[in-house]
């Protein structure tokens, strides 16, 4: 295995041939903006031709809790589903602004016992889009009842399906689907990042429970367009989440060895031809000037 930057310097120390005056021209950000897209084409591509997915290329991209409704309120990311009524908070009112809307036809098909089921909306890194649910290869969840200051014991890990927003929106129509477990849906932002909605989360065990309501943990693992934005869970410590970010120096590239001579031969071939091989043109028009045609004769 190899780090970014080791990949990185090697490309850069190849394609300059030891030149000094040609490496300083020659960016290490972009040489890495380079790999990041060809590692991204060639996992596409063995993914589409019937390839399984290979362990190294998977990272953990998001871990983090996600608390009850009530702490949920001031996030701006809170939609609620169901009979909410009993909540006291104005800020919730009439909120079905989540993919699996609570009423169909001014209908709650949840039932009855849907009176405390929510959607939450998190922002995660970007994943390749292809494959089966476009690069979030493992995605779960678990809970623990807390009453007051006292927490209970975390339960075993449960899978999120990872859904559409068709199959979100249209769940009620699937007799065959239970549209009361936990599931995520992702989508584009308009930002950076990618969104991913997360449904079915339950947050009093019954409505009479006002005493105990659950928290939940909630981690992903997938298959990222840009490996850097990787961060690993690693505890929380005073309430604040502690993480082991990407760096670009100590951890392993997530390329499989094989792979890796491909995926240097392509940034050289396709990427750094191009800027070694352009001569110099001091006018910058993008014109060829070792050759210029004057009164119909080549001149050198």
């Amino acid at each position: 295995m190899a780090t970014l930057n080791e990949i990185a310097y090697n490309i850069k120390e190849l394609m300059s041939g030891g030149d000094e005056k040609l490496e300083q021209n020659i960016s290490t950000r972009q040489i890495k903006h380079w790999v990041h897209y060809h590692r991204a084409k060639i996992i596409e591509e063995k993914i589409l031709s019937g390839s399984t997915i290979d362990r190294r290329w998977i990272q953990p991209m998001f871990a983090a809790f996600i608390f009850n409704v009530i702490d949920l309120d001031d996030s701006n990311s809170l939609h609620l589903i169901g009979n909410l009524n009993y909540l006291s908070s104005p800020n919730f009112g009439d909120q079905t602004q989540a993919f699996s809307n609570s009423e169909y036809y001014g209908n709650d098909y949840h039932g009855d016992d849907a009176f405390n089921y929510f959607s939450t909306t998190i922002r995660v890194p970007h994943t390749i889009n292809v494959g089966q649910n476009d690069g979030l290869t493992d995605c779960r969840l678990k809970k623990r009842m807390r009453t007051g200051a006292t927490v209970g014991r975390w339960s075993s890990w449960d899978e999120l399906l990872v859904k559409t927003k068709d199959e979100a929106v249209f769940g009620w129509a699937n007799k065959f689907a239970n549209i009361k477990t936990p599931y995520l849906v992702p989508y584009n932002s308009n930002d950076k990042n990618m969104s991913v909605e997360i449904s079915g989360l339950k947050y009093r065990p019954t409505e009479d429970s006002t005493d105990r309501e659950f928290e939940y943990f909630v981690q992903m693992n997938g298959i990222l367009t840009n490996p850097t934005e990787s961060r690993k869970y690693i505890k929380r410590t005073s309430g604040v989440d502690v993480y082991d970010n990407f760096d670009d120096s100590s951890h392993n590239y997530p390329m499989s060895d094989e792979d890796l001579p491909l995926l240097i031969s392509r940034v050289a071939e396709i990427e750094m031809a191009l800027i070694i091989k352009t001569p110099s043109d001091l006018v910058e028009d993008n014109v060829d000037t070792n050759k210029i045609n004057i009164g119909g004769e080549q001149r050198q």
